[in-house]
């Protein structure tokens, strides 16, 4: 009797553990959510174990998949920001003729990757543990087009020239004054020719994963088995990595859509007083990070009371679906009223402010036939004080 005690007992346990380890949501097209175990990814096919069962899904049929894995302990460490998007957080080694050599720290078993010059828009060699020094670091990096490279020093100076190469020890450029070489520890961060920036996304299936070390990579050739992840990055190098160090797996060229990869039809702000705000995408109004409530989101849009997004539907899709809410560099006073609009019609009207809701989990629109979408923000019961409003993960589905 004791022994069938402590079996079932460590039977329990060893459940509770395993599902703490590889608890994982994965959210449909349908709206459907299979809550489970992930246990394989094979041919762009997606197996949860749910408590009926296995069940496979279509990665094209799926949203997202959210994983139980804690972030890790941040650590000093370089970081590269491509042009589609992805964020690579590991030490910049060197360059190489025409590659950037990055070693993944969280990943000690991995081979260095070779990222292609053309695919980098902005290389730091020490990324902040600060979300504000960051977001300064993002907003000096997003200056006016410059048919240039863009060197930033330590000490507070940015030069202009045409980057040569670097590594351990010495930052070699040419400018002006000629070809030049710095102490590698005098550069804070780099940014390349806008110009000369190539990075073509592909049309067929992808995967953006997030790991537990803050890196956004896309991939495609993705696989699962034996709880070890295999890929292949959109630059063309190899990823394996153990699934406990991702934190979401989300296909892209399926069924949904995000709305932050379409160009919207048009874009109306109506000032306050002067001051003029541009929508963003995927950062927050004032160009830093898309925060809401501590998380840190990697798709979505950025806007300022009074503004309007319009995008042109034609009547491709049936749904659409996002998270608003007022971003976390608001410092308390921010209020405002947002607005989906399909057609002519208004289907959501939703105060949102410091005081009370800062974030708003929209239940899915109904845009079967619809033409039009339009997404606003108007001013709160504060004028237009510290409206930073995030459109948070917004996608459009598809038919089925």
């Amino acid at each position: 009797m004791r022994s069938a005690v402590l079996f079932t007992l460590y039977t329990l346990i060893g459940l509770t553990i395993l599902s703490q380890t590889q608890a994982a949501d994965l959210e449909q097209v349908s709206g459907k959510t299979l809550n489970g175990t992930l246990m394989e990814i094979k041919q762009n096919q997606l197996t949860m174990q749910v408590k009926t069962g296995s069940k496979t899904v279509p990665a094209t049929d799926t949203i997202r998949i959210d994983l139980d894995h804690a972030r890790l302990p941040w650590k000093k460490t370089g970081m590269l920001i491509l042009a589609n998007n992805d964020r690579i957080l590991g030490e910049l080694v060197r360059s190489e003729e025409e590659f950037l050599l990055v070693r993944m720290t969280a990943l000690p078993g991995q081979p260095e990757w070779r990222v292609p010059l053309e695919t980098v828009t902005t290389a730091y060699f020490d990324w902040p543990a600060s979300r504000f020094t960051r977001t300064e670091l993002l907003k000096k990096a997003d200056r006016p087009k410059q048919n240039a490279d863009l060197f930033f020093l330590k000490n507070g100076d940015h030069l202009l020239g045409e980057f040569i190469s670097f590594d351990e020890s010495s930052f070699r450029f040419d400018s002006n004054a000629g070809e030049t070489s710095v102490p590698r520890g005098g550069i804070q961060f780099f940014c390349f020719n806008p110009e000369l920036v190539n990075f073509p996304q592909p049309d067929q299936l992808r995967y953006v994963l997030t790991l537990t070390n803050g890196t956004r990579v896309t991939v495609s050739e993705l696989a699962l088995k034996q709880e070890m992840v295999s890929a292949k990055t959109v630059f063309g190098d190899s990823l394996a990595c153990p699934l406990s160090l991702i934190e979401t797996i989300t296909p892209r060229g399926g069924k949904a859509v995000s709305v932050s990869e379409l160009e919207p039809s048009s874009y109306r702000f109506t000032p306050y007083f002067n001051r003029k705000w541009d929508w963003q995408r995927n950062r927050n109004v004032i160009r830093g990070p898309l925060v809401t409530e501590g998380k840190e989101y990697f798709s979505g849009l950025g806007m300022h009371s009074a503004s309007e997004l319009q995008y042109q539907l034609d009547g491709k899709y049936t749904g659409f679906q996002t998270l608003i809410g007022l971003d976390d560099s608001a410092t308390g006073r921010g209020d405002v009223e947002v607005l989906i609009v399909v057609d002519e019609r208004v289907v959501l009207h939703q105060s949102i402010s410091d005081d009370e809701r800062r974030l708003v989990e929209v239940p899915r629109i109904d845009v079967t036939g619809v033409q039009k979408l339009t997404l606003k923000v108007e001013f709160g019961k504060n004028a237009d004080i510290d409206d930073h409003v995030n459109w948070l993960r917004p996608l459009l589905l598809q038919k089925q």
